[in-house]
């Protein structure tokens, strides 16, 4: 009999060993696909806005306007709010672009139609159709512009959906987010369940709440770091591989706002599993002792 006991003891440390990390796995599992799904929300957004930055538009003045009237003008649109950034093209370049795209110099028949133009990038705020609509109709304004040409096709089919996409990405991870979150709970509550009844018991001798409630939290904190922890770590290897696949995608030079979604992760991990936590051992605290059985 004496010699069963130690095995005994040995089996039920063994049974809670891969019972706590069962819950550490669980939680770092669940925080890693909630990491994902931050990452990939955060990543679809600044894709979408680099996209809207390279919308390129085009203001074409008449043949017998002079460059230093167009460098004045540029100067001008610079400190508009809709501008992002403006780039200067000389007669010269345009003229060499053009005779590139026909194939023949067309100068050498008829007298040279281009001007030096303008490429200006609009905020991302006013990348849409409706914004371009209005900013071409300004710029045009000015007796010396002759039209303002920009891909009207990729704005309509990308750029005025931006906000339905990214309103899809965000309610698809607050749903996946939900249903992690009840994953994680359910998990720890499981694993107090389990214990109720020495619950009970300590209660039963004289001990105090804070004193039955420790050991849980001192648990759930410990398996919420683990758990973040792990996430973390899964995280940045998916991170540094997606970079190698998808390096238009994913990329990692915006370096601290990846540092602050990864610390996130883990506080939050840290943070909700002492809130189960929390729940799950005063549920049990005050639980009426014909409930134990339910």
């Amino acid at each position: 009999m004496a010699k069963s006991q130690p095995s005994l003891d040995r089996i039920t440390r063994t049974r809670l060993f891969f019972s706590a990390v069962g819950s550490v796995l669980s939680i770092a599992l669940t925080m890693f696909s909630i990491g994902i799904l931050v990452f990939f929300a955060f990543f679809s957004m600044k894709y979408m806005q680099n996209l809207s930055q390279k919308v390129e538009m085009e203001i074409l003045f008449y043949s017998d306007v002079n460059e230093e009237i167009i460098i004045a003008f540029e100067q001008k649109l610079k400190t508009a709010p809709y501008i992002s950034q403006s780039r200067f093209c000389s007669k010269e370049e345009n003229t060499a672009e053009a005779i590139k795209a026909i194939g023949s110099d067309f100068t050498e028949i008829i007298t040279n139609p281009i001007n030096a133009s303008i490429l200006v990038s609009v905020t991302p705020a006013y990348a849409n159709g409706d914004s371009l609509i209005i900013i071409a109709k300004k710029i045009k304004q000015n007796i010396n512009v002759q039209d303002v040409d920009y891909p009207e096709s990729i704005v309509k089919t990308v750029l005025d959906n931006f906000i339905k996409v990214q309103m899809a990405i965000l309610v698809i991870c607050a749903v996946f987010m939900l249903i992690s979150m009840l994953l994680i709970g359910n998990s720890l509550r499981l694993s107090i369940y389990a214990k109720r009844f020495s619950i009970r018991s300590m209660l039963l001798i004289g001990a105090t709440r804070a004193f039955v409630r420790r050991p849980f939290l001192a648990r759930g904190f410990a398996q919420g770091v683990w758990g973040g922890l792990i996430a973390c770590i899964l995280l940045i290897l998916t991170l540094l591989e997606g970079n190698i696949i998808l390096p238009e995608f994913i990329s990692l030079q915006d370096i601290t706002q990846i540092l602050i979604l990864l610390g996130g992760v883990f506080v939050f991990s840290v943070l909700f599993t002492l809130m189960v936590s929390v729940f799950s051992v005063n549920k049990y605290i005050k639980i009426n002792r014909d409930e134990l059985y339910l």
